[in-house]
């Protein structure tokens, strides 16, 4: 069955293998992928981790013409993934998946150390030895050294594990030439930083020394709604669904005509929103909590103000303060999105947009934790408070 994760739509399992599954979809420009992932239960082991990101890097190092490339790898998520280009003439995230199954079991916690470096000589050993099974000679394995022709028998099968065993100690070179790079990275960041601040940082009325001031976490008031007043905007006013709104989606679906839906505006908010009947809502500052199933399912939906051209620092700080991190992003950063499924029965995800009215910037935020049933309906919300947000771009 085909869903959509995150930018990835018609995604569906095209194979398992103990803790790592292969699926194949494609993204947001219809270009086919593959993604490779760790199961909800082994995302939990670092050694099950520490492997998938020594294997990326392996498949980095050593991609060839032959090898399609890899588009997105973000190995710090909470459940790791990369994305593969799908191409029927290169070879695609089936090799780093064989490379995972060459290094380890595929299920099972994974030893550390030194005997997590002899356990995969072994399934090294016995991968080789597979793959020489025809030409090798009948009898156990222990038996005499030369095969029943008189030819050697032991050195062929041992010579592939160099071959194979060579690439990790290559990657371990990958760490300090990565630990140079971001040194020097780091270095420029501070000079480039040092700069900006002596060239400046010398007038005191410069209003970007007070974002501190105006920046909240999600869900927490603001003084927004006074400052509009201020500016002409009465603070009791009450917003309007706009069904001009243009129709766009971060996944799933969009609320059909004649579906059962409740229209939810505040005053002083800078949009309304919709939500399924089935839900009650109720309003806490510059935030509304939605409950449906007796509270076990929750859609949280709010707004904050972004203070003078919201620069790229304030946008992350808002963004970064909301839950099922990372998300995301498309539009140059104004528009995230994440869902997250590992927990069996659990729907979760969030959704940040920022707004340019012309007369400010306005941050829209929603985040949901329903029972899977309802994630339809949730990715339905999402795309209500986008379209409804973005409707008041200048």
């Amino acid at each position: 069955m085909s869903r959509t994760v995150g930018p990835y739509n018609d995604v569906a399992t095209a194979r398992v293998e103990g803790a790592y599954e292969l699926c194949e979809g494609s993204d947001e420009g219809g270009r086919p992928v593959q993604i490779l992932t760790l199961g909800s239960t082994s995302s939990k082991d670092p050694a099950r981790r520490g492997l998938l990101s020594d294997t990326v890097a392996w498949a980095y190092a050593t991609a060839g013409p032959e090898d399609a490339p890899i588009l997105v790898a973000d190995l710090e998520a909470e459940q790791p993934y990369v994305v593969v280009l799908k191409d029927p003439r290169l070879r695609g995230a089936d090799r780093i998946m064989d490379r995972l199954l060459a290094l380890g079991p595929a299920t099972g916690p994974l030893p550390v150390g030194a005997a997590a470096a002899a356990q995969r000589a072994a399934h090294q050993l016995a991968a080789a030895r597979r793959s020489a099974a025809p030409a090798a000679p009948a009898g156990p394995a222990s038996g005499s050294p030369r095969g029943a022709a008189g030819a050697p028998g032991s050195p062929p099968p041992m010579t592939p594990p160099v071959v194979i065993i060579a690439p990790p100690k290559k990657r371990s070179q990958l760490v300090p030439i990565l630990v140079g790079i971001g040194s020097v990275v780091v270095i420029l960041a501070l000079v480039v930083g040092v700069w900006v601040l002596l060239s400046g940082g010398d007038d005191p009325s410069d209003s970007s020394a007070e974002p501190s001031d105006t920046t909240t976490a999600a869900g927490e008031a603001t003084g927004a709604p006074s400052e509009a007043a201020e500016d002409g905007a009465p603070e009791n006013e009450v917003p309007q669904w706009d069904p001009e709104a243009p129709q766009e989606r971060v996944g799933g679906t969009l609320f059909e005509e004649g579906q059962g839906t409740r229209t939810v505006a505040y005053a002083g908010w800078p949009f309304a929103f919709r939500v399924p009947e089935g839900f009650s809502c109720s309003e806490s500052g510059q935030s509304a909590v939605c409950t449906a199933d007796a509270g076990d399912s929750k859609i949280t939906v709010g707004w904050e103000a972004c203070a003078g051209s919201c620069p790229t620092a304030a946008r992350d700080a808002m963004r970064e303060a909301l839950p099922y991190q990372p998300l995301q992003e498309f539009q140059n950063g104004d528009i995230g999105v994440s869902e997250r499924t590992q927990v069996s029965g659990r729907w979760r995800g969030a959704l940040s947009v920022f707004t340019d009215t012309g007369d400010g910037v306005f941050h829209a935020w929603s985040s949901v934790d329903v029972a899977d049933f309802r994630s339809d309906e949730c990715w339905q919300v999402f795309n209500d408070v986008l379209n409804q947000a973005t409707a008041k771009a200048a």
